[in-house]
């Protein structure tokens, strides 16, 4: 079934992009959505359905969204559907009705949670998409776990705006380790107070562990602190703006990504790595899962084993101890970032992606 109009061959019709993540909200998935969305409009009509409500409305964004795509591909309005994560593919069902191509991003957990009846929807629903587009290849190792088709997997990373230069004057302060993020297991930060900051305090007496962020684990991170000696040594900033975060990984010595490997969850990507190096924030980020996209070894940042103590010591102390190094080494990761991960190239992917899908037979595209 088709839906048609007298108007739909008057103008092209729109690529429909339905989200959950979205400004004003913050976060990696929010970063990508406004920037793939708002970017890709100047080149293709866009209709974007953002959830701008609390996560126990999810039911009723799905339903509502639903009822908006059975309208606009009755009104013969939709040329694909593109939805931000797998959470949201039951709405590729109303594309597959209409033979409309459909198409989804990837990023991580929503691959690998394992909790509830998650996994069942995933099955039932993450099936028939003619594009899934991973951000990581992390992240498409996963998928194809779960038998994606390899031939419609895509693997498109994220970008980030850089200005040409190093802000200047500011001066990086040495005794500051910064972390950014959720404080959830897999970050590892209570491993990196048990494991790293303890022989690191010993070596700088005025060090500080500054962590911006918020999350369940933030109680066990303390704990472990307090039992190793290093609970003074932590600023707790919790969970704060863009300017704030900007002003941290303009004066930090060195950004901290210490994830281990937790069963049914995983880095998808790391978005706060290329905000820290496009700071002039030198990085120091686990060898892990979507880390090693995210942080180009030796040139963005410096990748270590996780959960390798001694080889974590080394690297961030390295960067304590000499300021010329430190320097260095930012102004380096700086130009890499900016040479090599703008939004451009990012867009032009999806923009590659979705033109194909949209242009197959919508039936046999969605095609379970």
């Amino acid at each position: 079934m088709k839906g048609a109009s007298s108007d739909a061959s008057r103008e092209p019709r729109k690529w429909w992009f339905v989200v959950r993540k979205y400004p004003p909200a913050i976060g990696g998935m929010e970063l990508l959505s406004f920037n793939v969305v708002s970017r890709l409009a100047t080149r293709h009509p866009i209709e974007v359905l953002p959830m701008r409500a609390p996560a126990w409305m999810l039911p009723w964004f799905i339903v509502s969204s639903a009822v908006r795509l059975v309208w606009a591909c009755v009104k013969g309005d939709i040329e694909l559907l593109h939805v931000g994560d797998p959470v949201l593919a039951p709405l590729a069902l109303v594309a597959k009705i209409f033979g409309i191509p459909c198409s989804v991003t990837v990023h991580g957990l929503d691959i690998v949670y394992e909790r509830g009846f998650y996994p069942l929807w995933r099955r039932m629903f993450l099936r028939g998409f003619g594009a899934y587009i991973c951000i990581s290849e992390a992240t498409r190792l996963a998928a194809l776990r779960l038998h994606v088709p390899h031939d419609r997997i895509h693997v498109i990373g994220v970008g980030i705006d850089v200005a040409r230069e190093v802000p200047e004057p500011i001066a990086r302060d040495l005794s500051v380790v910064l972390f950014v993020g959720r404080l959830v297991r897999r970050k590892g930060v209570a491993w990196f107070v048990a494991e790293v900051l303890p022989t690191l305090a010993l070596r700088h007496p005025d060090l500080q562990f500054v962590v911006l962020g918020e999350g369940p684990e933030r109680d066990a991170i303390a704990a472990s602190a307090m039992a190793h000696g290093v609970g003074d040594r932590i600023v707790w900033l919790g969970a704060r703006g863009d300017d704030e975060k900007a002003s941290r990984f303009a004066t930090a010595a060195v950004c901290v990504m210490p994830n281990i490997a937790v069963a049914g969850d995983m880095e998808g990507f790391g978005i706060v790595a290329l905000e820290a190096a496009a700071a002039g924030c030198p990085v120091v980020a686990a060898d892990l899962e979507g880390l090693r996209d995210a942080v180009t070894d030796g040139q963005s940042g410096i990748l270590v084993p996780s959960a390798d103590g001694p080889a974590w010591i080394r690297a961030v102390d390295a960067l304590l101890v000499d300021s010329h190094f430190n320097a260095e080494f930012g102004r380096k990761a700086h130009d890499h970032v900016r040479r090599t991960r703008g939004w451009a190239p990012i867009v032009d992917a999806y923009f590659n992606v979705l033109s194909r899908t949209a242009a197959k037979d919508g039936e046999k595209n969605c095609a379970t």
